[in-house]
């Protein structure tokens, strides 16, 4: 996905050491999203150093103990006294909490800038080969104003072998399909454009083929248009377009492209019916081609 047109990697992705990797966290209370009342920071880890939450939180606090804190490979905090917001957030190599909509935040962690990883207390993590591996990051996060501090533990890997080399050119076809193809008027709901990698080269290696079926597309922008059959309208309404959905657009492992949509309100000019025919079109990068989808349909009813 991008941030104010700069490219991350998210952690399902399989992030490179040399890349800006989005770390999400979203926090969910009885089937919705809901903002901590604080968090305090977030602390990454080496995984094979702490294999259990024994090893990195103190037994009477459940909270991340003294010893452990000698260990942090780089930490995250608040700017200030509010989270960062995206449209507001300009560098990702800062070191600050952002917040991207009510109870989901992320930490950039950045491979680019600079050749070390480097925290405010100076500790410093290399971002060459023998970063790649597992680490965990820790969130640690008040709830609700009377609760205590507790901890959230996630995983992620930086890879090395996403440095390849391949002696032909790489023959990708890519196939997308989009679901649901309905959506009920009132529903916010989430579209979803799957994206089936194929290499032609006959005589690829197949490991290189495999991380090619983990996720190999980026900066995934979609285009939402609204078809109108009434001769008084135009045919076709740009109600999203790629420069507004560019930094909303989610990636899964298997490069599945995702963005919540809900209908546009009736209000919006030459829009007609809020019902009816609307479709997705997804532009995206792969290798150093950028590949657009043809128009998927949906409909609202």
């Amino acid at each position: 996905m991008n941030l104010n047109g700069i490219s991350v990697v998210e952690r399902h992705n399989r992030p490179g050491v040399m890349k800006k990797v989005l770390l999400r966290c979203d926090f969910i209370s009885n089937g919705a999203y809901v903002d901590p009342y604080d968090i305090s920071s977030v602390s990454l880890f080496r995984k094979a150093q702490n294999t259990s939450p024994s090893t990195v939180l103190e037994a009477s606090t459940n909270l991340i103990s003294d010893t452990a804190s000698s260990s942090v490979k780089f930490r995250w905090v608040k700017d200030g006294a509010s989270y960062v917001v995206e449209g507001d957030y300009e560098d990702p190599s800062a070191i600050f909490i952002l917040k991207f909509a009510t109870g989901r935040y992320g930490i950039v962690l950045d491979g680019v800038n600079s050749p070390t990883f480097e925290d405010r207390s100076g500790r410093t993590l290399d971002n060459g080969a023998s970063a790649a591996g597992e680490y965990i990051d820790v969130w640690t996060a008040k709830m609700t104003a009377g609760s205590d501090y507790q901890v959230f533990i996630n995983n992620v890997e930086l890879f090395s072998d996403n440095f390849i080399a391949v002696t032909q050119p790489v023959m990708l076809t890519t196939k997308n399909r989009l679901s649901p193809n309905i959506v009920r008027l009132g529903e916010t709901v989430d579209l979803k454009v799957t994206t089936d990698i194929t290499i032609a080269n006959r005589d690829i290696d197949q490991d290189i083929k495999n991380i090619f079926s983990q996720s190999v597309v980026d900066s995934p922008k979609f285009r939402i248009l609204k078809h109108n059959e009434d001769s008084n309208l135009p045919a076709r309404l740009e109600v999203s377009s790629y420069a507004q959905t560019e930094a909303s657009v989610r990636t899964t492992s298997d490069n599945t492209m995702i963005l919540q949509f809900t209908p546009p309100p009736a209000s919006t000019p030459d829009l007609g019916s809020v019902t009816g025919t609307y479709s997705v079109e997804v532009e995206y990068d792969i290798l150093t081609e950028t590949r657009i989808t043809p128009l998927m349909y949906f409909t609202v009813r």
